[in-house]
């Protein structure tokens, strides 16, 4: 028996050991199988650098190129003395966390809480909120996302979604841009695409046409990982910020402009409108507006087509044109403004031309008159005079069909018909030739000035802030001189008569107690089968150009209406009424009144002038409520101190290096810093004694430090 259990014993333990054997075998196979894998893993890896499609050397390339990127911004867009007019912002996107490993994520329980809390800050239906993020779960991915209504989150609602604490919800920032005046100079300011991506580009306006100075450059220390060893490229890329653009707005002009050309568009509805004012002594551009319009900051208005009016959308102007043609008949002594003429109409080949009231006319009626009632036959007959050629001559010398070269992208040369006499007949009143806005503004500065053209700007002067100087500052440009300054005077006076001949048509744009002189002016629209009807005034350009004072005209405004579609009877009320009161203002500026808007102790940032005229200079500085102390007496700014872009308070001193020679000033109540700042701007050795303010000088105000000034002795005392 004990035999036969010994026997058992032993089979069993020998079916054991087959047993353990066989399970060390499988084991070894599987550990095998592991390192095979692993090996196999670790020689692809190492070969193609890849995992899971993710190229690891880039990605570790990306990883430390982006830790050697430096902060960088685009640069910002000012008004001419440094109110914002387009700044850098951050957007966020809504994420929430799913991983339970996180600090914080959305957990089961909480879902319906986060998804109403959702529903209540983006807006849509809880629902859809609690189908992402459980969808999520089921497919156990780290972290959702809400498509657009959790994307470009603005500040002030992330703020308000931080400050509510929502579970497991986390946001991601990005760079965007702001606008801060929203709809204010949209179409000159421009906007940006991809706004909340990380490559924001412009597309329209200064944002556009000027986006490679705006464009910021991210700096790289360039490391490289290659053949499993580090090295560094032999050059790196230089961190810079994006240039900062001062335009020629006043941004106190270009307020009362937009809120006129509002009740304008309100009342009148037209297809399109326009206004500009500009500076006579410089072409400065100072306020400017189109409708339609759109928000820079919401894109809303923007559509899917957009062109700027100013310098993109040519059109026939009418009879604004007839200021040119009289110009240029003046100039060439064709003009004789007593002189009289059959009003009416008038025979060209087989086709007639006719006044625009229908070729009734006013009977005989001196060309002076013609201008005031804005005859067509006065204009004919004036061409005719002169002779195509001559005519044709001075269409080219006020640069007509060609474009001003302003800095827009895509800018309209315009065109012309001149074959035939009717055409070249027609171009006289502003009919068969087209123009740009700006064109006109450009060509009107003659007859505004001295017969000088001069060449509209829209942007002031760019900053580099990385060397903190003035890289291009916008100078009085000349770009022709179409007529004489006697010819720009006769015509000014000539067109007085539009507002104050009794026959004038231009009355209600009379400016109280300021002599006004401009050219009012409708044109039929072309189309396929022929011109629309005169007195269709839903189917014209109805224009003013507007001088003030006409003696010597400070400011220039040109408005355009095209199509009204409501309350036609209403053009003159509403388009003088953009007129009257924008230029009252323009006409009463004066420096003091070009300031930037600040709090009480709000931190100012200084304005970047070095390389800047002087006079310029003192202009901005001042206009930032900051003093100026100008040290020399050259033209140009060398040094200034503090450098632009620091911040300071109000009403402190800034010293401007600008050579030449160089006086002691008056330093009687100077802060001991600001005297300091003097002396090492200067080189002279200040001895001094006592705290507080400067109240005793040892060298008296307007010596010369040519004369042998190394040293001053100065005291303070405490007030």
């Amino acid at each position: 028996m004990s035999n036969k259990l010994r026997e058992t014993k032993r089979m069993l333990n020998k079916r054991n050991l087959k047993r353990s054997h066989g399970a060390i075998i499988i084991i070894l196979c599987v550990l095998t199988v592991i390192v095979l894998y692993i090996s196999y893993r670790f020689f692809s890896i190492s070969v193609t650098k890849t995992v899971d499609q993710v190229n690891l050397e880039k990605r570790a390339q990306n990883l430390y190129q982006n830790q050697g990127q430096a902060s960088v911004k685009r640069g910002q867009i000012y008004d001419s003395v440094g109110n914002i007019l387009a700044e850098n912002a951050s957007v966020y996107t809504v994420i929430a966390v799913l991983q339970k490993d996180q600090p914080s994520y959305v957990k089961a329980d909480q879902i319906q809480e986060v998804s109403e809390k959702l529903a209540q800050a983006l807006g849509g239906e809880a629902k859809n909120y609690q189908k992402v993020i459980r969808n999520g779960q089921k497919q156990n991915y780290f972290q959702v996302q809400f498509g657009a209504k959790g994307a470009n989150i603005s500040q002030d609602k992330y703020k308000k979604m931080k400050a509510a604490k929502i579970p497991g919800i986390i946001y991601e920032a990005h760079p965007s841009r702001l606008y801060p005046n929203g709809q204010f100079a949209s179409d000159l300011i421009g906007t940006v695409s991809a706004q909340g991506s990380d490559n924001i580009k412009g597309i329209s306006g200064i944002e556009g046409s000027w986006d490679k100075q705006l464009q910021e450059r991210a700096g790289l220390s360039a490391l490289s990982i290659r053949n499993n060893s580090m090295n560094t490229n032999e050059k790196a890329v230089e961190a810079k910020n994006g240039s900062d653009i001062y335009t020629t707005l006043n941004i106190k002009l270009q307020s009362t402009l937009e809120d006129k050309m509002n009740v304008l568009q309100s009342d009148l509805n037209p297809k399109q409108s326009f206004a500009a004012i500009v500076d006579t002594t410089n072409g400065n551009i100072v306020a400017e507006t189109q409708r339609p319009t759109y928000n820079a900051t919401t894109n809303e208005g923007f559509g899917n087509f957009w062109s700027n009016i100013l310098t993109q959308e040519p059109y026939e102007p009418g009879s604004v044109m007839k200021g040119i043609t009289l110009a240029s008949a003046i100039d060439t002594n064709n003009w004789d403004g007593n002189a009289t003429y059959n009003s009416g109409q008038i025979q060209i080949g087989d086709k007639l031309v006719k006044d625009w009231n229908n070729g009734k006319g006013w009977g005989r009626i001196s060309f002076s008159d013609g201008i005031a009632e804005s005859s067509n036959v006065a204009m004919v007959l004036t061409e005719q005079k002169m002779g195509a050629k001559t005519w044709g001559k001075y269409i080219d010398r006020f640069k007509f069909l060609r474009p001003t070269d302003v800095g827009f992208k895509s800018e309209a040369a315009g065109s012309m018909n001149f074959r035939y006499p009717i055409e070249q007949a027609s171009t006289a009143f502003g009919q068969g030739i087209q123009v740009t806005p700006i064109q006109m503004l450009q060509a009107y500065s003659a007859i505004a000035g001295n017969g000088d053209e001069l060449k509209p700007h829209v942007i002031s002067k760019i900053v580099d802030p990385n060397t903190k100087k003035v890289i291009y500052n916008a100078k009085r440009e000349k770009v022709g001189k179409p007529i004489k300054a006697s010819t720009a005077s006769a015509t000014r006076r000539e067109l007085e008569n539009v507002i104050y001949n009794p026959k004038g048509l231009g009355s209600m744009y009379a400016i109280p107690d300021v002599r006004t002189t401009g050219k009012s002016g409708t044109a039929q629209i072309a189309t396929s089968s022929g011109y629309s009807q005169p007195g269709d005034n839903r189917n014209e350009i109805h224009s003013w150009m507007g001088m003030a004072p006409s003696d010597k005209p400070r400011y220039m405004m040109y408005i355009l209406v095209k199509e009204p579609q409501t309350h036609t009877d209403n053009l003159a009320k509403d388009m003088s009424g953009v007129f009257i009161p924008t230029m009252q203002q323009a006409l009463q500026l004066n420096s003091g009144d070009e300031k930037v808007v600040v709090s009480d102790r709000q931190q100012i940032k200084i304005p970047t002038v070095t390389n800047e005229a002087v006079n310029k200079a003192k202009v901005e500085i001042e206009a930032n409520h900051l003093q100026v102390e100008t040290i020399g007496d050259g033209k140009l700014v060398k040094r200034q101190y503090p450098e632009g872009g620091q911040s300071n308070l109000a009403n402190e001193r800034v010293f401007l290096q600008t050579g030449g020679n160089i006086k002691v000033p008056d330093m009687h109540g100077w802060s001991k810093r600001d005297v300091l700042a003097w002396s090492k701007m200067v080189d002279i050795k200040i001895h001094a004694s006592g705290e507080g303010y400067l109240t005793e000088q040892s060298v008296l105000p307007d010596t010369a430090l040519s004369d042998g000034i190394h040293e001053i002795t100065v005291k303070y005392e405490i007030p």
